[in-house]
């Protein structure tokens, strides 16, 4: 958190910098009037004290003051909001833009019409250009407006626009409505740190931009200011071009159920419709352990919003006043004084605050309002990154493996990590690559090593060179990948339970097959592959023990070409789906893209739909888009999550030799649901988890 600048310079300050990050640098920027009151629904914020000086309230007996009439000709203005993905009905985002229309036509008495795109959006600039022909003022809710909102008001100047939290270089009939998400989510995120009894919380946002970034950042700068030490977990249900995590609920879930087993007690989500997940994992986490944990909500109030039975777990919302900033722009326009340009909604104006309903933070609120007038006052100025910085002295050099960056699986999810720790540590980074054979991994581990502070081997391959490339580098920090070696104090092994993993989506496999047979491939046939085939035939026989498993391995050591053969791969998965296999896993590394070609021309060819399942990362969204619809689920292995971890310690001075493992319990392992090919299968699919960390269930690690 930054603190020093005071006064009137850090709130203008403060605006420019909400303004600037949204790339409206160009565009008159304004910050928004106080909100008219509107009716209370018991998702206002808590008022601050009035000032000394201000007069004093009228009698309760008083007649009340009467609304201000209509502006006048208002019953002839049309406003027209174009919803984002999900439309009226999402509980959050759009839901709450809807409520500024509808107050606009009850109040002002203007004439209104909405429309929502098609499901993947491709659609908005038609979308708002059918508005603007009936509406003499049209709204696109949602910064992926940006770029078609922009053509469609060039081209219609006699119409006004609005765009939500985008702040475009356009005309001056273009209004760009921004927020300063980061100033709401601070005061949520001390909220979390006041009410957290275990110094441990989470943040979940739907997608990993900028824009949640600044939730993020603020959600992280509270909590740390009430409590320098805590915890924070944090997680991004997609990342661009995937926009799907708006609307993932099932996925929040998991990742939410995951936290509170971490220890989280408090979970902050900006995930649009994908937080009711988070919601439902509060309850059903706080009922079956007898632990009560927190749920914060976004955007509305969404203890009003979300269903009763999870209303005593929502802790508060961070109030995004979308709905203020609709209003507003529609009474503008009403009134006459609609002007282009950026509108900037933060904490001095009301455009953002947190709710109340509940009374879960009733105690807390005289903290929580001297955190707010500081931000208003300019003596806290709340970041808008979650750059957290201080590795800019440490170098973290990654050394893939055979197939390197772009083999889209296991050196990708190695490289997600690296790339993660430069953005948010600071850290300078270098990578490498061995030859085909992979006959120079010593070589370039210690090419590697004279120029970084840590040096991590992507793979179990490195194991030999890299316990001897450590010791002759004492003063060099070392992980490795897939390995457990015996080396010396700065040496770490990062392994994975990928069994635990496996399991789950065997258990997919054999709950979605209809012939009573799957398969897996194997990359080559070596103890480590061995427990992904252990773990998903368990997974399998848990669910129809008499379920007919066929296997194969590309290729046996000394051969390890088995990770980049995908048209090996491709001939192997052909004849097992001839065989009446319609389910096989992978775990085969960059040879699996033949497996879902494999999966993609037999469906097509046979007229009957067989599947593919991933490993590694989301093998979904790293795959061509057409043989998606084939991709069942992939087996995560969290490699990320690994690398980016080491880095971290080295940051903070806390690594160790030694070995780490990242299984269930710690997410280090799991499955995706991208697709929506699983969701009905899902309460299934975590009942197992679950069952596999309490150790109910203790997978095995061998075939044998």
């Amino acid at each position: 958190m930054r603190r020093g600048i005071t006064g009137l310079l850090a709130i203008l300050l403060a605006t420019v910098m909400v303004a600037a990050a949204c790339g409206g640098d160009d565009e008159p920027t304004t910050t928004a009037p106080p909100p008219a009151p509107a009716a209370d629904d018991g998702a206002s914020e808590s008022p601050a004290p009035p000032p000394a000086d201000a007069p004093a309230e009228a009698p309760a007996d008083a007649p009340a003051e009467p609304p201000p009439p209509p502006p006048p000709g208002a019953e002839d203005i049309t406003a027209a909001l174009v919803f984002d993905i999900g439309g009226r009905g999402d509980q959050s985002f759009n839901d709450s833009a809807a409520a500024g229309l509808d107050r606009a036509a009850a109040q002002l008495g203007v004439n209104t019409t909405e429309a929502s795109p098609n499901p993947d959006g491709s659609n908005r600039a038609e979308m708002l250009q059918l508005s603007a022909d009936g509406a003499d003022l049209v709204i696109g809710v949602g910064f992926l407006f940006g770029e078609s909102i922009t053509e469609v008001a060039a081209n219609n100047p006699d119409t006004l626009f609005g765009i939500i939290d985008s702040a475009p270089d356009g005309t001056d009939n273009l209004a760009g409505l921004v927020f300063a998400e980061h100033e709401g989510s601070f005061l949520v995120g001390a909220a979390a740190a006041l009410k957290s009894t275990t110094g441990t919380v989470g943040f979940i946002g739907g997608v990993d931009i900028d824009l949640i970034r600044r939730f993020h950042a603020g959600f992280e700068a509270g909590a740390r200011a009430v409590n320098a030490d805590i915890r924070i977990l944090d997680a991004y249900i997609t990342e661009p071009p995937d926009f799907d995590g708006w609307f993932q609920p099932a996925e929040a879930k998991i990742v939410a159920q995951s936290m509170y087993e971490a220890g989280a007690d408090v979970i902050y989500h900006a995930a649009g419709g994908s937080g009711a997940g988070l919601f439902e994992a509060a309850k059903e986490y706080s009922e079956s352990t007898g632990t009560h944990v927190w749920a914060i909500g976004v955007d509305s109030d969404q203890y009003n919003t979300s269903a009763e039975e999870v209303r005593p777990y929502i802790l508060t919302s961070m109030l995004k006043r979308v709905d203020v900033a609709v209003y507003s722009t529609i009474e503008a326009a009403a009134n006459g004084d609609f002007t282009g340009g950026t509108t900037v909604f933060n904490l001095a104006v009301d455009g953002v605050g947190y709710s109340t309903t509940g009374g879960f933070v009733d105690d807390i609120v005289p903290q929580l309002e001297e955190f707010k007038q500081a931000i208003v006052g300019g003596s806290i100025v709340v970041p808008e990154t979650t750059e957290r910085g201080g590795g800019e002295d440490v170098t973290a050099a990654l050394v893939f493996d055979i197939g390197g960056r772009g083999d889209q699986s296991f050196n990708d999810s190695a490289a997600a990590g690296l790339d993660r720790a430069a953005a948010q540590l600071g850290v300078n980074t270098t990578e490498a690559s061995p030859n085909p054979d992979g006959s120079n991994r010593a070589e370039m581990l210690q090419l590697s090593a004279d120029g970084a502070d840590l040096v991590i081997g992507v793979g179990f391959l490195f194991g030999e060179s890299i316990t001897e490339v450590a010791a002759n580098n004492p003063d060099t920090l070392f992980g490795i990948i897939d390995s457990a070696p015996d080396g010396t104090d700065n040496l770490a092994g990062l392994v994975f339970a990928e069994h635990e993993g496996s399991f789950l989506v065997g258990a997919a496999a054999a709950l979605k097959s209809t012939t009573g047979t799957v398969g897996f491939i194997g990359g080559v046939d070596i103890p480590l592959i061995r427990r992904f085939h252990a773990g998903f035939e368990a997974g399998v026989r848990a669910i129809d023990p008499n379920i007919e498993i066929l296997d194969a391995y590309v290729t046996e050591p000394p051969d390890f070409d088995g990770w980049s053969q995908p048209a090996e791969g491709k001939i192997i998965a052909q004849s097992m789906y001839e065989s009446g296999a319609d389910v096989i896993y992978h775990a085969a590394g960059g040879t699996g893209a033949g497996l879902f070609e494999a999966a993609k021309e037999f469906s097509e060819a046979g007229g009957s739909k067989v599947w593919a399942i991933g490993v590694d990362s989301d093998q979904y969204f790293t795959s061509a888009e057409e043989v998606r619809p084939y991709i069942l689920s992939s087996m995560l292995k969290r490699v990320d999550v690994a690398v980016y971890t080491a880095i971290e310690r080295v940051v903070n001075g806390t690594f160790t030799g030694g070995v780490t493992v990242f299984d269930l319990a710690a997410n280090g392992v799991g499955y995706s649901i991208s697709g929506g090919f699983m969701n009905d299968i899902i309460p299934q699919l975590e009942e197992l988890k679950q069952a596999i960390i309490r150790g109910d269930i203790v997978v095995p690690e061998t075939t044998g």
